[in-house]
């Protein structure tokens, strides 16, 4: 034992600020091990940049000053090539082996315990300050070194009163989270669902794509439902299902000849409902008799609705949540999409991705076989080349003209596995429709359970398709017969 007076609680050690050449600092063992990942390259290209913001706490013995804590700082001090860092040294610390070590473990495990990230209403204030003071997104993304798509859905949620107060408030709001709050801050039932679903940990990209979708068709039917009201047509609701008396002039003619809006117009009986659309005007035009006996028409379509036999409340309710999950599989398809698109970006393949591909090419799925018939179409989608994605223009016109031969060109083994393995997914991805949910196959199980594996999130529908429960949501109109989305 040393007879070297140890430091007390009453008799702390002296200390002292020093400038310090990286390279001559001595390391002790670290309690986290060395890292060589993009954390630590992030951390290498922000010290390169700003220099060593925290100073490194290191003791002074007869070796020289050793590094106790801010291993990762040293080190990639001197990988980024800085000659001086800030250095808080102690002396008169321990000097008993045995005792010194306990000493360090113990202070390392305190340092990283107690250490404290920035909350996301921390980031959320700090990069809308940046932003206030003028500098761009692109700048705070490269000088902060985060990736754009966080430092976006910050200051999305900065320029939003109730977004930058919600983050304040809640501390389970993720960035995404404050990002869909802050696009939804003018309607408060949405946002009331937003922060109950962050706050029992629901994926609330799912929702939000949802809420979306919804908003994208309440405007174009209330839209399309005001034009034809300023055009002097009678605007009704949409009929239920089982509706015994109006009747869609397509399915009605008079003295032999075809309805048309046109020729129908002058009936006392015309009217037309507005209803969804799955196509890209998401609602559309039904023109319709209200009472076609009365003014002389006739039906074509020999199947009356509810003419045999009322419909029950249990095939009601089976028809409301069949076209419940298909709205929320629409939905959903539009953030596993998106989310392909960013998992394609990486340079190399995550794990399972060999046996993956192997097992797609052994198995033969038709999936592959429809893939190469129609030139991999989704494959360019989700690899941003240009062709069916649903991206902002300026996102695709990037890489217009490229093709999937050219993501190859000088790429790495790395890489071309990533093209390869995306080449499979697109193709899997491109056969689920809204049946897939009710009828899936042993190879959507396969693929959705590898997106899983690797971080995608899936929607309460997407679930069916690994036999999951799923509950019915709640009673929406019965769509008409003829358009019901409920295709078995």
């Amino acid at each position: 034992m040393s007879d070297q007076t140890h430091p007390t609680p009453d008799r702390p050690p002296a200390a002292e600020f020093a400038m310090l050449d990286p390279a001559t600092l001595l390391t002790d063992h670290n309690l986290r091990p060395p890292r060589t990942d993009a954390a630590f390259a992030d951390l290498v290209a922000s010290i390169r940049e700003h220099g060593v913001l925290v100073p490194i706490v290191a003791t002074r013995d007869h070796q020289g000053v050793r590094v106790r804590c801010g291993h990762r700082r040293a080190l990639a001090a001197v990988e980024a090539g800085r000659e001086m860092v800030p250095v808080v040294v102690y002396t008169g610390a321990l000097t008993d082996a045995t005792a010194a070590e306990v000493d360090r473990i113990l202070g390392q495990h305190a340092e990283n315990t107690h250490r404290v990230g920035l909350t996301t209403g921390e980031t959320v204030a700090a990069f809308g300050q940046l932003a206030a003071l003028g500098v761009t997104p692109a700048r705070i993304a490269r000088r902060s070194k985060t990736p754009r798509r966080t430092v976006d859905a910050a200051l999305a949620a900065a320029g939003s009163e109730v977004a930058s107060k919600a983050t304040g408030r809640w501390d389970f709001l993720t960035l995404d989270d404050a990002a869909a709050l802050a696009e939804f801050d003018d309607d408060p039932d949405a946002i009331k669902q937003l922060v109950t679903a962050a706050k029992t940990g629901e994926n609330t990209a799912h929702l939000a794509q949802r809420l979306r979708d919804q908003r994208a068709t309440t405007t174009a039917i209330a839209t399309l439902a005001t034009q034809l009201k300023a055009a002097g047509v009678p605007v009704i609701a949409e009929p239920p299902y089982d509706e015994k008396t109006i009747r869609r002039l397509e399915h009605l003619r008079h003295d032999g000849k075809p309805l048309t809006a046109e020729s129908h117009a002058a009936c006392p009986g015309h009217a037309a409902y507005v209803k969804r659309s799955w196509g890209q005007e998401k609602a559309e035009t039904v023109y319709v008799c209200v009472h076609p006996r009365l003014h002389g028409h006739t039906d074509l379509n020999s199947r009356t609705p509810a003419a045999d036999r009322p419909t029950s409340d249990q095939e009601k309710a089976e028809r409301r949540r069949i076209r419940a999950n298909n709205d929320a599989w629409r939905s959903a398809e539009k953030v596993r999409r998106a989310w392909l698109r960013d998992f394609l970006t990486r340079r190399t393949p995550p794990q399972g991705s060999g046996a993956f591909v192997a097992t797609a090419l052994a198995h033969g799925d038709h999936a592959l076989t429809r893939a190469l018939t129609n030139g991999h179409h989704r494959a360019r989608d989700l690899f941003r080349l240009g062709h069916l994605t649903d991206e902002p223009e300026s996102t695709v016109d990037r890489r217009r003209g490229k093709t999937l031969t050219g993501l190859l060109d000088g790429a790495s083994d790395n890489r071309a596995l990533v093209v390869a393995l995306g080449i499979i997914l697109a193709a899997h991805e491109d056969t689920w429709t809204t049946d897939t949910w009710r009828r899936p196959s042993t190879a959507n199980a396969r693929y959705l359970t590898f997106l899983m594996t690797n971080g995608y999130t899936p929607a309460e529908v997407e679930q069916l398709v690994l036999g999951a429960a799923i509950p019915v949501t709640g009673a929406d109109s019965e769509p008409d017969a003829e358009e019901a989305d409920t295709d078995q």
